[in-house]
């Protein structure tokens, strides 16, 4: 029967016989307390307990171990790092796993690597990795882990003899078995030396007695005609036994004086001593268990060691695909129809205001452009239909496409249900306590939900909003209590209103009236403003605003579906209730209407303007990324300036704000090289054309 127990430290495993002995009924919970799992003689860390409790359970369970690896610095200038590992599974052959490292970078499975080297010595293990610029060492070492046998496992089976036949066990049975069968060594020990001390003492009693009696002893063995009357003369004249006599007759000479008389009375009395010792302790069988507690710290005091292996309780050892996917930050381009594409941010390049733009790729026919997101790959982007559903997924499930490619269809990454549209997507990095999903819909109704309500999320989705017949969620967005919420109608009425106001309710709810919208008008668009931003706008009155070139922010961007644009100073509206008409914010022809608003002037340049980016993104999939600087501010009864010619390229149909700092605006040209550039305030959402 084959047999595959791990080894454990011999100072927890005295621990753990010992708290057995003393409390026999103890659980497996209470033991591990004392012995948490396997310690290898090599290191390395074990991922979770799920296989350790398996294995002490039943007696079989699989165990990951990780080989011990750290990241150094090699240079702080050109930022160049190195894995270094310093300890190696259990059974892992340290030169076969630097040969795979190297045949796997050779065949370019393993990427970001530069050099391997193993500088082990007399001092301890050292394979040195050195990545290649640019590399993330914590990708590289995950990719280490499931790539090589720096993580491998070891299967626990855990077979015994017990009562003459192979049995698996589990650690409280094992335990049981090995104190019983040491109670019987115990027992079977001390029995044999029982023995063998009252046979010496039976002898020493003989041999004390012929010394009390020497001369007589003397007379007798003078008067024997030989051995065997001289032993028969002795044991009818002192009652002595075979063995007795025999040892008397023995005796040297040279051991017949007061002397040695007195040593055989001393070891009489010392056998008597062990003998009483020995009877006791097999009167019970608490005294045995009590000799093995005490014979197994003495064992410990002398040969325990340091636990070698740390238990990690983290995550199992299980690699994902998040483990192996560097959290970069991309671009999320969604269509009407539902398709989707994930493509790097170096993809569009930065352009000026009034240019035609650079095509987001071939779309579908009758197919749009609808959003247009930028966060990152470990992002969980939460997608919310036109039904008040919400669906779940990772941002870096969508398939990395180039710009020209058609992209992926959404029911392959979500399950929406026939003629279900999504119409806003919301990327989050972190179900924080104190976040809220602000929801409005086209026909003006707003509600607040906390958001670690979507935390977990089912496959098929949950209700994020009750609807009215006739009515559909577009616009959804993240907020605090502090902040502001700023919504505008197709029609360029504008609310300004605190997040504190709108009511937290469950899921399933429709919510408050936003706006009181008027005949034939709906809903445009949808932004929030962080509290440290507008603390200060009740200070400021309307008749100080400068509309100049050099006028501070915050200003509430407006973008109309024909391609005009301007800044308004947040300052020119007042905070009001909610189900108010609202104040104008944007006087439009009978042709045009509002599509986006933003809130913009968060982040300043020196000279006091905005280094924002919008992208607008037309109805036929034409992209343009513009300065926000280049807007000109106006009033709120202004037309604006032209942002995006559209002749060729019908209306706009969605816009999205990115925000880049004056340091990397230079780098950003001609591509948008770096991965500092975050969404701001979301996107906005494309409204439908009139027929």
């Amino acid at each position: 029967m084959a047999t595959n127990i791990p080894p454990h430290n011999l100072g927890e495993l005295v621990d753990v016989l010992c708290a057995l002995i003393r409390n026999p009924e103890a659980s497996l919970q209470e033991l591990l307390e004392y012995m948490p799992g396997p310690d290898f003689p090599t290191g390395g860390l074990i991922m979770g307990n799920l296989g350790i409790l398996a294995a002490y359970r039943t007696g079989r369970g699989r165990i990951v171990v990780r080989g011990k690896a750290d990241i150094e610095l090699l240079d702080s200038k050109t930022k160049r790092s190195a894995v270094i590992i310093k300890e190696v599974p259990y059974q892992t052959n340290k030169s076969l796993l630097v040969e795979k490292i190297a045949e796997l970078v050779e065949s370019k499975t393993l990427e970001g690597i530069n050099d391997i080297r193993d500088e082990s010595d007399r001092s301890g293990m050292r394979v040195v990795i050195e990545l290649k610029r640019g590399a993330d060492p914590s990708i590289v070492l995950n990719n280490l882990y499931r790539l090589t046998a720096l993580q491998s496992s070891f299967n626990c089976n855990m077979v015994g003899i017990l009562d003459g036949q192979p049995k698996q066990m589990g650690l409280k049975e094992l335990l049981q078995a090995f104190l019983e069968f040491r109670c019987s060594v115990v027992e079977r020990r001390a029995r044999y030396k029982l023995s063998q001390a009252q046979d010496r003492r039976h002898i020493v009693e003989g041999i004390v007695v012929g010394l009390d009696n020497l001369d007589r002893v003397i007379d007798i063995i003078k008067d024997a005609k030989g051995n065997a009357a001289a032993s028969a003369g002795l044991k009818e004249e002192f009652n002595l036994s075979d063995k007795q006599a025999d040892a008397v007759l023995d005796i040297s000479l040279r051991r017949l004086n007061l002397l040695e008389r007195k040593k055989f009375v001393d070891e009489s009395a010392s056998l008597m001593e062990q003998i009483s010792k020995l009877t006791e302790l097999l009167s019970s069988q608490k005294n045995i268990l009590q000799l093995i507690e005490q014979e197994a710290l003495e064992l410990k005091n002398k040969f325990s060691s340091p636990r070698r292996s740390i238990l990690d309780d983290s995550d199992g050892g299980l690699l994902e695909d998040i483990d192996i996917i560097p959290n970069e930050e991309m671009l999320l381009a969604f269509s009407e129809k539902g398709y989707v594409k994930r493509m790097k941010p170096s993809t569009f390049n930065l352009q000026n205001r009034g240019t035609i733009g650079k095509s987001v790729g071939k779309l579908r026919v009758n197919d749009a452009m609808s959003d247009f997101i930028v966060c990152r790959s470990h992002d969980h982007v939460l997608y919310f239909s036109d039904r008040g559903i919400v669906y779940s997924a990772y941002a870096y499930k969508i398939p990395e496409s180039s710009r020209t490619a058609a992209g992926t269809p959404l029911i392959q990454i979500i399950s929406l249900s026939e003629g279900e549209r999504i119409t806003s997507i919301v990327p989050v990095s972190e179900f924080a306590e104190d976040q809220f999903l602000v929801m409005l819909t086209v026909n003006g109704y707003i509600k607040k939900v906390s958001l670690n309500y979507f935390s977990a999320i089912r496959s098929t989705g949950i209700i994020a909003i009750q609807l009215v017949p006739g009515d559909e969620l577009k616009w959804v967005r993240c907020c605090t209590n502090d902040d502001l919420v700023a919504m505008a109608s197709q029609n360029g009425m504008v609310i300004l209103s605190s997040c504190d106001i709108i009511r937290a309710l469950s899921r399933n709810t429709r919510g408050a009236i936003a706006m009181r919208l008027k005949e034939g008008d709906k809903m445009a668009s949808m932004d929030i403003i962080p509290a440290p931003r507008h603390t200060d706008l009740d200070k400021t009155a309307e008749d100080s605003i400068s509309y100049d070139k050099g006028g501070s922010g915050p200003w509430l961007l407006f973008i109309s579906e024909n391609g005009y644009g301007k800044r308004v100073p947040l300052s020119s509206f007042k905070q009001s209730p909610l189900n108010r008409v609202g104040l104008i914010g944007y006087k439009f022809s009978s042709e045009d209407r509002l599509v986006a608003v933003f809130v913009v002037g968060f982040s300043l340049t020196e000279d006091g303007e905005s280094d924002e980016q919008v992208v607008l993104v037309s109805q036929s999939g034409t992209v343009n990324r513009i300065k926000v600087r280049d807007i000109s501010i106006q009033s709120r009864y202004a037309r604006g300036v032209i942002l995006m010619r559209l002749e060729h390229a019908g209306k706009i149909q969605s816009a999205s704000l990115i925000s880049a700092s004056a340091e990397e605006a230079a780098e950003l040209l001609p591509g948008m090289q770096s991965e500092e550039a975050t969404t701001n305030a979301g996107t906005a959402e494309g409204i439908s054309m009139a027929s």
